[in-house]
C-alpha cells in the first residue's frame, strides 16, 4: 500500500457557531469550541482514521498551544516523528459559522509556517523520499512548495488550495501536481477571473499540465476530471449540519483513500463526498468516528 506524507499546518482552532444567522459587526450568541485543526493535520487525521499508512510533517511554535496540539496528535494516533517546534507562537485559526454550519468569516495566523524556507526541509530529504504520495497544503510558502514539488515531482503530489489568498502560490507549479482540490473561489484565483462556468474553468486549468482537479462549490455539485473529460456529482446532504469546517479536508482524504485502494476516480470522489458529509455533523474539523465503513457503504 502507498505510504503517504502530509506536509503543512497543524494549528489551534477556535470555532464559533451562531445560534442563528450570523450578524456581521455584532456580538452573536452561540457556542464556541476549541480544537486542533490545520488543513494538513485534518487530512492526516482523516487518513489515519481510514487506516492508511500516513505521517504528518508540520511545524509548531514553542508556546502552551504547542503542547495542546501535540496532545491531540497523540490521542488521534497521528504519527509526526520528524515534526519540530520553532521559536514563536503556534498557528491559530479563528472561524465563525452560522447555525446551519456555513462559514461566515475566518482569520488565520500561521506565522510559524510563513517563516519556513526550502533549507528547513534539507534535513528531511531521506525521510520524504520514503513516501509514495505527498499531500501539501498551500499554507506552505511558495518557495517551499516550489522546492518540494521540484525535488519530488517523481512522486504523486496532492495539493489542497486552502484559500483564495494562498492558492496562487501554486500557480507556477501546476504541471507538477497529480491531484488538486480547490473550491470555486480558489479556482477563480488560479484562472485570473471569476469561474462562472466551473466546467470550462477546469478545462482551462488542465491546459497547465495538471493531471486531476476536484472543485467544490458549497451545496452545488462537485466538478472533477478524468483525463480531458469533465464530470459533476451532487454532494451528499447532511441531515443535521453543524459546521463546514474541515469538510474540504475530509473530501481530500476520502478521495485519496479511494485512489490508494485502487478505486476509479468516480468511486474515489464518492468516498470523499461521504467523508465530507459525515464531517459536517460535528463542530470539530475532523469527525472522531470516521472509519472505512462510513465511506465504503
Amino acid at each position: 500500500m502507498d505510504r503517504i506524507l502530509v506536509i503543512g499546518a497543524a494549528v489551534l482552532d477556535v470555532s464559533g457557531v451562531g445560534a442563528g444567522q450570523v450578524q456581521m459587526g455584532d456580538s452573536n450568541p452561540g457556542v464556541v469550541g476549541l480544537s486542533v485543526g490545520g488543513v494538513a493535520k485534518n487530512i492526516a487525521e482523516n487518513l489515519t482514521r481510514l487506516g492508511l499508512d500516513v505521517d504528518l510533517l508540520t511545524f509548531l511554535g514553542d508556546d502552551l498551544f504547542s503542547a495542546f496540539i501535540k496532545s491531540h496528535l497523540a490521542q488521534a494516533g497521528i504519527r509526526y516523528p520528524m515534526s519540530i517546534s520553532r521559536p514563536g507562537p503556534s498557528g491559530k485559526y479563528l472561524s465563525i459559522h452560522s447555525h446551519d454550519g456555513v462559514l461566515a468569516t475566518a482569520v488565520n495566523d500561521f506565522r510559524v509556517m510563513e517563516e519556513l524556507v526550502p533549507a528547513d526541509f534539507d534535513r528531511f530529504a531521506a525521510y520524504i523520499e520514503g513516501f509514495d504520495i505527498l499531500v501539501l497544503d498551500a499554507n506552505l510558502p511558495a518557495p517551499v512548495i516550489d522546492a518540494l514539488t521540484s525535488a519530488y515531482r517523481h512522486k504523486k503530489i496532492v495539493v489542497d488550495g486552502v484559500s483564495r489568498a494562498k492558492v496562487v502560490r501554486i500557480l507556477p507549479f501546476l504541471d507538477r501536481i497529480w491531484l488538486l482540490k480547490v473550491n470555486r473561489g480558489e479556482l477563480s484565483e488560479l484562472l485570473g477571473h471569476d469561474a462562472v462556468d466551473i466546467i470550462y474553468g477546469v478545462k482551462d486549468l488542465l491546459g497547465s499540465g495538471i493531471r486531476t482537479v476536484v472543485v467544490t462549490n458549497g451545496a452545488d455539485p462537485i466538478t472533477y476530471n478524468i483525463d480531458r473529460r469533465i464530470y459533476q456529482t451532487a454532494i451528499f446532504e447532511t441531515k443535521n449540519p453543524v459546521s463546514s469546517s474541515g469538510c474540504g479536508d475530509a473530501l481530500v482524504a476520502g478521495t485519496v483513500y479511494g485512489l490508494v485502494k485502487g478505486l476509479s476516480m468516480h468511486e474515489a470522489v464518492n468516498c470523499g463526498k461521504k467523508a465530507a458529509s459525515f464531517t459536517m455533523e460535528v463542530a470539530e474539523p475532523c469527525h472522531p468516528l470516521l472509519n472505512p465503513k462510513v465511506i465504503e457503504d
